[in-house]
């Protein structure tokens, strides 16, 4: 029973900082404000994490954990691979709407630690998803079967990097989906998936998401 409260209280604290981080970006938010928002003493908060990288850090790997779970449910209910590449979009976006771009800023240039732990374990990166997205397109006859899998994911994941580091700033979401992702799509499919593609921005612009 007192290992669920404590569980209880280590997730709301989690829950209760990521908000404020997210929000308000990390170098601004205390531990001071983290226990004010949730009605907790500072003390608990220690009693949980020893500091504020710790608490940052397991934040993170919690978000990225539940993202990995959500990108593998919209694969597994996709149609098709291209269905499925749309629907991320559409998440991504919904995400990154509520995310203050001063929070990633400040986990580069002020938790450089932190930043470094994530990105060497290979948490923050959906390796295995987006491995599964260029496997099941080449069977599905949507992309061309002479891709490299092992080459074409790592450069996904340049391509995922240069989102995060380039939107909110100079360019929005729109600019660099059409600019950057679906060129890209575009040229490693066949006629099958260009025809898909085609389909789904013609449904996209429609309903006016895109």
């Amino acid at each position: 029973m007192q290992l669920n409260f404590d569980m209880e209280i280590r997730e709301k604290i989690l829950e209760g900082a990521g908000n404020l981080f997210i929000e308000h970006g990390v170098r601004l938010i205390t531990m001071d404000n983290i226990a004010q928002s949730l009605g907790v003493s500072k003390r608990t908060i220690y009693e949980n994490f020893r500091d504020k990288n710790d608490l940052l850090t397991n934040f993170l790997i919690n978000a990225i954990l539940e993202h990995k779970k959500s990108a593998m449910e919209i694969m597994n209910n996709a149609k098709n691979v291209i269905e499925a590449l749309f629907l991320f979009d559409e998440y991504n976006q919904k995400i990154f709407k509520k995310i203050n771009p001063c929070f990633f800023e400040d986990i580069k240039k002020y938790y450089p630690e932190v930043f470094k732990r994530i990105m060497n374990s290979g948490e923050i990166r959906n390796s295995e998803i987006s491995y599964m997205i260029l496997k099941r397109g080449i069977n599905e006859g949507v992309f061309i079967k002479e891709i490299d899998i092992e080459i074409a994911n790592l450069f996904f994941h340049y391509i995922m990097q240069f989102f995060r580091d380039m939107e909110g700033k100079k360019f929005n979401h729109r600019q660099i989906w059409v600019s950057v992702h679906l060129p890209y799509l575009r040229g490693i499919c066949t006629e099958k998936g260009r025809d898909l593609i085609n389909s789904f921005v013609y449904k996209a612009e429609n309903l006016n998401d895109f």
